[in-house]
């Protein structure tokens, strides 16, 4: 017999002591330990039926001892994440539980300074709060967690992060593409239509413990002709007991030592990656100021290794994929009306710094591999550095072919407040194409310096070559008698320096200087930027000067620009512009903006120059699941330019294929099995589609990864066991980090007794198996969690007959709300048989 109520409160009221009831239960059975007697409870503060009370507190009383025996269980020390092991747990005497069996490699491996303990070590189980004073042992069975507490002055940091290769995940056999794709239609008068298309695809194949990388560019060059370029493809598998990785294939040597270089082989090198956190290093961020809408391309080596489009204003590239410890980069930015600019950024760091004890090696075997059309000879190098006593590096290599032969040493030292700073000599030979033989020395100074003042300084730093040096790239020029060899490079000067000015204010300079033998030219590149905000209102002034097409040529330009936000409903920015690109000054008015999330963004932008020239611009852009997607069309005096882009990511592995925004070197794939909508909190914006996939973009190699769901806005109807996990990939790894989910349906039922009375407060309900689903709260009510077949409960409220009955239930035929099934039933009188 089912009662409709007379009058229904809001449902988060009526649910409210449901949940305060489920707690209790769950608290108490959520860390069973061993325990010499049952606990009892006093059921007088209950105003209820005595029996149902007791009943109700003898079930909180009754803990299922946790046995001794060998149990596989999490570690986590100081609520860092350690990693799974089998451990042997004992009755402690002392304590009235159980304790792990923690030998001493464990909590070597854990990082506790054990060299002042070795006679206390001898046991094979290490009682580790009378070893070290305040440290603490807390084991969750109902979780199989096991957390330890250490003083951090017991702890060795030079072992934080590290994680035991046996844990090292080689991940799922997986393909994968990121793509950029963008296309360009504009006309001009004075060059009448044109066009141009772009693609850009960087792909991997993951194959066991082998990773298989392509980069491709389809793009037009300076004849307007299409053509595909190669930067690198290669075959790579980490070699775990030499801490190193072997590629095979089109790559770069590293740069730590010579200068990178492009090449077709074979390289063994270290990865720093392997290391504890304190034993690594650096990846470039591209940063600067685009005057207007602009395509942004980075190059490599010659090779096209980025492209994007980037709005008028400052902008910052901190995804980048290079290869090598130094180098160069070639940035080009191309507006829509056709002008060119082009920065040069050297990248380096005193990568050469190594800690003591740490070893960094390289040997390298293949054919020189430029971009251009020039010689491929045979190339070797070997480099190695090794960290040593009073905070100094020791470092060096040699290279050689047939025509060349180059030896370096450097030596690199911490010298505390003033500084790092780093020294080395290189001595090179070599043959010209015509029979000549020249040799010389480079002399390199590298500075770096972080002050108390907030000031970062990089002098990355001086180099002087006499005539006859040349590195290997210069060599193979000269031997192919290349255009673009402008003679010996006499000096390099670099720079960078970082300031920050109060807590809204901030400078930036970067620097470079080249000249060369014979020549008096010379060429020179900044990027000057000042920031700072006042009550809202942002002031950036900038100053640059950029390399042309022409030789040695070089283009100068700066500007002030102001913003301050607008309240239109969205999130919008204004911002007034004044420019002075090589004597044609210019004012833009723009406005900026995003809705949806910040899914869509939106620009335009008004501008006059003082010969009376016009123009405007509007851009999309959306950021969708599956990609991003944009487009712009600006027009001006006599030209327009309509240009559109795409990017996005697709993964394919043995389930199905999955789409995405991006993927980087180390990524996961999220499963939640049929359970769309699920968000991944370490991948903002992402979530599982319908078939319960999501691809978390960035982890960490040979680091454990917490992997966590965001379960707050979770349906009712899904249950998730844990939505926490951890992974532990190896560098390019494609790992699956795989979750429980299952449907259920939640009910909320009121339950009165034969005699039209409430259930008792207290009452158990039970399935047809006997197992426990819930417990009655106050009136009648009862928050479960059942199948979806209709079925019969035991209500219990005592062990006298008459003090239980039975609910005949059907969920799917019950009203919904909220995710909740809710309805109102009578309790019948047990069936006999």
């Amino acid at each position: 017999m089912i009662h409709a109520p007379a009058r229904r409160r809001p449902l988060r009221q009526r649910l409210a002591p449901l949940f305060v009831i489920g707690s209790a239960v769950g608290l108490s059975e959520a860390r069973p330990t061993l325990a010499s007697q049952t606990l009892e409870f006093q059921s007088g503060f209950m105003h209820q039926s005595g029996a149902a009370s007791t009943l109700a507190l003898d079930v909180l009383g009754q803990g299922q001892a946790f046995v001794p025996g060998r149990y596989r269980v999490a570690i986590q020390i100081n609520r860092h994440y350690f990693g799974e092991r089998e451990l042997d747990f004992h009755v402690d005497p002392d304590r009235q539980s159980l304790s792990p069996c923690l030998d001493a490699g464990l909590l070597e491996q854990l990082g506790i300074k054990l060299e002042s303990f070795a006679s206390s070590l001898e046991a094979a189980c290490v009682d580790l709060p009378a070893l070290i004073a305040d440290s603490k042992i807390e084991f969750d069975a109902s979780t199989l967690l096991l957390s330890l507490a250490v003083p951090q002055i017991a702890m060795r940091r030079d072992r934080v992060g590290q994680v035991d290769p046996e844990q090292w995940d080689a991940g799922i056999n997986a393909a994968f593409v990121n793509y950029q794709v963008s296309a360009q239609q504009g006309t001009s008068r004075y060059r009448g239509s044109t066009s141009s298309d772009d693609l850009y695809l960087n792909s991997g194949l993951n194959l066991g413990a082998w990773r298989l990388r392509s980069n491709h560019a389809l793009h037009q060059n300076t004849d307007g002709q299409r053509e595909w370029t190669q930067a690198y493809t290669y075959a790579q598998r980490d070699l775990p007991g030499t801490r190193a990785n072997l590629t095979l294939g089109k790559t770069f040597t590293g740069g730590e030592v010579f200068r990178s270089l492009p090449i077709q082989g074979l390289v063994i090198a270290s990865d720093m990656g392997m290391l504890p956190d304190l034993q690594q290093s650096y990846a470039p961020i591209v940063r600067g100021v685009a005057q207007a809408r602009s395509k942004l391309e980075i190059k490599q080596n010659g090779y096209p290794i980025y492209s994007t489009y980037v709005s008028a204003g400052p902008y910052e590239i901190d995804d980048l994929s290079t290869a090598g410890g130094s180098g160069e980069l070639e940035v080009v930015l191309t507006t829509d009306d056709g002008q060119v600019q082009r920065f040069i950024q050297p990248y380096a760091s005193l990568g050469n710094l190594l800690r003591e004890g740490v070893w960094r090696y390289s040997a390298t075997l293949g054919r020189y591999s430029a971009a251009s059309g020039l010689d491929a000879p045979l190339l070797w190098q070997g480099t190695l550095a090794m960290g040593s006593a009073w905070s100094t590096t020791w470092y060096g290599g040699a290279m050689g072919s047939d025509f060349y032969r180059a030896g370096n040493l450097g030596l690199a030292r911490d010298w505390g407040r003033l500084g790092a700073l780093a020294f080395d000599l290189t001595h090179s030979s070599a043959e010209s194409g015509r029979g000549e033989s020249v040799q010389g020395m480079s002399y390199a100074l590298k500075y770096s310096k972080a002050f108390q003042t907030s000031t970062s300084l990089r002098f990355a730093g001086y180099r002087y070559s006499t005539q006859g040096y040349r590195d290997f790239d210069e060599s193979v020029r000269e031997r192919s008698r290349d255009g673009k060899f402008a003679g010996s490079r006499r000096s390099r000067l670099e720079a960078a320096l970082f300031q920050d000015l109060g807590p809204a204010s901030s400078v930036n300079l970067t620097l470079s200087q080249d000249d060369y033998w014979g020549a008096n030219a010379q060429q020179r590149q900044f990027q000057f930027n000042f920031n700072t905000q006042h009550r809202k209102i942002s002031y950036n002034l900038f100053a640059s000067q950029s390399l042309s097409d022409e030789r040695n040529g070089s283009r100068r330009q700066a500007g002030l620009s102001i913003s301050f936000p607008l309240d239109l409903g969205h999130s919008n920015t204004a911002t007034l512009g004044f420019q002075d690109n090589a004597g044609r000054y210019s004012q833009t008015a723009r406005l900026t903006g995003s809705a949806d999330q910040n899914r869509l963004s939106y620009s335009t932008a008004l501008s006059k120059s003082d010969d009376d020239q016009r123009s405007a611009t509007l851009a999309l852009g959306y950021q969708a699941p599956f990609g991003s997607v944009g487009g712009g069309y600006t027009q001006g005096n006599g030209y327009r330019s309509l240009s559109l882009n795409a990017s996005g990511a697709l993964l394919l592995h043995g389930d199905g294929l999955e789409w995405g925004p991006y993927l980087g070197e180390t990524m996961g794939l999220v499963v939640v099995p049929d359970t769309p909508g699920i968000g991944v909190l370490n991948a903002t914006g992402v979530r599982t589609n319908a078939q319960g996939y999501a691809l978390a973009p960035h982890l960490r190699p040979y680091r454990q990864n917490q992997v966590v769901l965001q379960t707050d806005q979770l349906d009712p109807e899904v249950e998730i066991d844990n939505g926490v996990t951890h992974v532990v990939p190896r560098r390019g790894a494609v790992v699956k980090a795989a979750f429980t989910a299952r449907k259920v349906n939640r009910l909320v039922l009121t339950s009165h007794t034969p005699a039209g009375q409430p259930v008792p407060f207290g009452a158990q309900v039970s399935d047809a198996q006997g197992e426990r689903l819930g417990v009655v709260g106050q009136a009648g009510q009862v928050l479960l969690t059942t199948t979806a077949e209709p079925q019969t409960l035991d209500v219990r409220w005592g062990k006298e007959a008459g003090q239980h009955c039975q609910l005949q239930i059907a969920p799917q035929s019950m009203e919904q709300a909220q995710g909740y099934r809710l309805q109102t039933l009578t309790c019948t009188e047990p069936m006999t048989h």
